[in-house]
């Protein structure tokens, strides 16, 4: 399948607040109810982004990785692709999902830790730092396992790492730590031998796709129309599309967006987001990944009432019951 003719949403459970609560408590009953009945509503969805949690793995791997197993099977069973999201950088201070943390991956933040991604020639130190000890074991355990599974359509390394203004410095610290340590995650994985392409779940932004191009195998972005931001107007969010689109072909790679469709409680406000921004990825060929299929209790996939809510509102598509949000089905209009 090309990257523009994916039709998909994203996946984290009803069960759970965060990645590691979703995985503690895994639920693959509910689980198959969910994919089941996304696919009865959305008939044209071939794709999910489906969140992982390594600090799960770190405390129970066997159960993990057979409960990544089972999911896997239950997409497949009704022709569905998977996106993995192995590592996740976005940290919200509202309902945090957990994650990768700065202090891991920036030596200068740990007291008394020396560079814990220094290059050497051997690619698996002999001595390696606690973090990537466990950071490569996550990696050895899913992507070798599953490094020619079909139903694995790529892997996406990072969700939205380079996420600060930190990234407008090339010689600063913490930017050079964290492509240091994209870049060890990548050729750890080639390494491994995985045959699906990596990406990256950047930020939209050219920006964002030069820092990482040598790290994608495609390009993802998450080109989400903020309706609710101060000084974003249609116009600059167009040109946005425009010049990642550009930069895609001229670095000849697919380009993905692997979150998209800003949120909102009302579902009106919601739709017409909906219209307009699968509409403009449309035009040029994007192929889309929503955010996200299921009201959940992680960050922004759940209405007020269960819960904490950020400037995204809502983003779920089918509601606790089952039923769909009002005039969500708008998704299979360009499907």
């Amino acid at each position: 399948m090309e990257c523009s003719e994916v039709r998909g949403f994203n996946y984290s459970g009803s069960w759970g607040t965060s990645g590691l609560d979703l995985w503690q408590h895994h639920d693959n009953g509910t689980m198959a109810v969910e994919i089941a009945r996304g696919k009865e509503h959305f008939p044209g969805w071939n794709l999910c982004r489906w969140w992982l949690s390594e600090a799960s793995f770190q405390r129970d791997r066997r159960r993990f990785l057979s409960n990544l197993d089972a999911g896997l099977s239950i997409f497949s069973k009704h022709d569905i692709l998977v996106l993995p999201v192995v590592f996740n950088r976005w940290r919200d201070p509202i309902c945090d999902f957990g994650g990768v943390s700065l202090e891991h991956i920036v030596p200068e933040l740990e007291y008394g830790v020396p560079d814990l991604f220094a290059y050497v020639e051997d690619p698996w130190p002999r001595d390696p730092a606690p973090i990537e000890r466990t950071h490569r074991a996550y990696l050895e355990a899913i992507i070798g396992a599953h490094r020619e599974d079909r139903r694995v359509f790529a892997w996406d390394l990072c969700n939205e790492p380079l996420h600060g203004a930190y990234t407008d410095s090339s010689e600063n610290p913490i930017l050079t730590a964290e492509l240091r340590w994209l870049d060890w995650c990548y050729r750890m994985c080639k390494i491994i031998g995985a045959t699906q392409p990596l990406t990256i779940g950047n930020l939209p932004g050219k920006q964002a796709l030069e820092l990482t191009a040598e790290l994608s195998d495609l390009f993802s972005t998450h080109p989400y129309y903020i309706w609710n931001a101060p000084r974003v107007d249609r116009a600059s969010y167009e040109s946005s599309l425009d010049d990642m689109v550009e930069y895609a072909a001229s670095m000849e790679k697919e380009l993905l967006a692997t979150e998209t469709v800003w949120g909102a409680v009302d579902d009106e406000r919601r739709v017409d987001v909906m219209r307009y921004t699968l509409g403009e990825l449309q035009k040029r060929r994007i192929g889309f990944v929503v955010h996200a299929l299921q009201h959940s209790l992680v960050a922004d996939l759940h209405y007020p009432e269960y819960g904490p809510t950020g400037i995204p509102g809502a983003m779920h598509f089918v509601n606790p019951d089952g039923s769909l949000r009002k005039g969500h089905g708008a998704f299979n209009e360009f499907s």
